[in-house]
């Protein structure tokens, strides 16, 4: 036993350090998940699409790669703007899509736009350079958006926590 008292916790973080939130007060997700549900997704779907492309014999061939372009699509749209605002990988890893104003979900159309912003640069190789730059963005946003969710209005919200 001793005389002297325990010492205080140590402090948190730095003096007035909070963690970014969205409209509702829920944690903002960090790069890592949101990289780790993008690796998930990609993968995901393309085992998806490989076989639907070889299933309906268009392997190697532009309606392959259209097909491909459209299942795509329609899964980050579908799933993005639904309620849950989750697709597989984030699902996951316990984050989801939200309305960067209301929080609530943002709906098929605009995460139809999220997809399409990024998407159809990923098909470009002279935008490869902006793909990147998406991809980096929640790096250095103080709202942790890429530029894809700024165009769309949402923010990426962590329902787990880290």
């Amino acid at each position: 036993m001793s005389d002297y008292p325990p010492p205080p916790p140590p402090p948190p973080g730095p003096a007035g350090a909070r963690e970014p939130v969205d409209a509702l007060g829920r944690p903002l997700a960090a790069w890592g998940q949101r990289l780790g549900a993008f690796v998930i997704d990609m993968v995901f779907v393309f085992v998806v699409t490989f076989c639907a492309s070889v299933l309906f014999g268009l392997r190697h061939r532009f309606a392959g790669a259209l097909l491909s372009l459209v299942m795509a699509a329609a899964y980050y749209a579908v799933l993005n703007g639904s309620e849950m605002g989750q697709t597989f990988g984030k699902r996951v890893l316990g984050i989801q899509v939200r309305d960067a104003a209301s929080g609530g979900p943002i709906g098929v159309e605009r995460a139809a736009l999220r997809y399409v912003v990024v998407g159809l640069f990923q098909i470009i190789p002279f935008f490869s350079l902006f793909t990147l730059l998406d991809g980096l963005w929640p790096l250095w946003d103080r709202a942790r958006q890429a530029l894809h969710d700024k165009i769309a209005g949402s923010v990426v919200v962590r329902l787990t926590p880290s």
